[in-house]
């Protein structure tokens, strides 16, 4: 009698920050070859984004999506074209000041998609078609940066993107998943994320959730490094992301860089037999979002009157 097939769990291991830095682009580059890493997000307006894509060049099974950045160096577009989201330098506001912003309305939507678009356009131009999109400390998912997110990723046609749900495993009575602050607070953040994710966003392809993990395990490498392992062994059936920042140490830029030895160790873990291994034996499948994507039906941009 034959035994029907077990569903299938499938990840995507995603590093962001792609061409933030040589150091973190060749960093992320020798996780995927060596490790796995299947995919990454490219930071278009940072000083290494060309040569991350030259590097790029030679790896064609790296899945390549865009980290979309509103919140970080220069802008693509004239400081005089998107007054709202740059301080009186022409830089972005920093990640504080363009939360408020965005909590306050005060970074125009208009402005947001239009620098959006220009970041994706960059890449284009650069022989590069983004497989997904995500965000630079997870900027469109506040309420007035979402709508101008999924306008963007329609009418530049990317087909996937990030889960906005985040889950812990093993959850352990988790309530209110791996979110900081009170309870009320966490289940709040829960529903929210869960409803864009079904709703504003459910015309993209994403995985079923990014893997996530608590505050107090972040902040501990040695913790971190054991949850990487408990979430592998415990994932469900489904696609999920795991979302991670290797890079390599960089002189001029990692002194100053505020999770430089984060970086550097999961680069390490990236590449470690270990945690291989557990991935092989737990019959985990490791995907690029361009695999997400062939599964998916992708609306054409003339749907974009839905999200206006």
């Amino acid at each position: 009698m034959t035994q029907p097939d077990k569903p299938a769990k499938r990840l995507i291991v995603n590093a962001d920050d792609f061409g933030m830095s040589r150091g973190i682009t060749d960093g992320i580059i020798v996780a995927h070859r060596y490790g796995f890493l299947t995919s990454t997000s490219l930071m278009a307006n940072m000083p290494a984004a060309a040569y991350a894509i030259a590097r790029a060049r030679d790896f064609p099974k790296l899945g390549i999506g865009v980290h979309l950045n509103i919140c970080q160096g220069h802008p693509f577009l004239r400081a005089g074209d998107v007054p709202t989201l740059v301080d009186q330098t022409g830089r972005f506001h920093s990640p504080a000041v363009m939360v408020r912003e965005l909590w306050s309305r005060r970074a125009a939507a208009h402005e947001i998609e239009a620098e959006f678009r220009a970041q994706i356009g960059w890449m284009r131009d650069h022989g590069i078609a983004p497989t997904h999109a995500d965000s630079h400390h997870h900027m469109h998912l506040y309420p007035a940066a979402a709508r101008p997110f999924a306008r963007a990723l329609v009418a530049e046609g990317i087909p996937c993107m990030r889960a906005s749900r985040c889950a812990v495993w093993p959850k352990n009575g988790s309530v209110g998943g791996p979110h900081e602050g009170s309870l009320p607070r966490r289940l709040l953040v829960e529903a929210y994320r869960s409803v864009l994710q079904h709703t504003l966003f459910r015309r993209f392809a994403s995985p079923d959730s990014r893997i996530s993990f608590h505050s107090n395990d972040r902040k501990n490498l040695t913790s971190l490094r054991e949850r990487w392992k408990a979430a592998l062994q415990n994932l469900p059936a489904g696609t999920f992301e795991l979302a991670c920042h290797p890079g390599l140490f960089e002189r001029g830029f990692s002194e100053t860089d505020a999770i430089r030895e984060q970086r550097e160790q999961e680069m390490v873990w990236l590449t470690e037999p270990e945690l291989r291994e557990v991935i092989d034996k737990r019959g985990i499948r490791l995907i690029a979002y361009s695999d997400l994507a062939a599964r998916e039906e992708i609306p054409h941009a003339d749907t974009e009157v839905a999200i206006s």
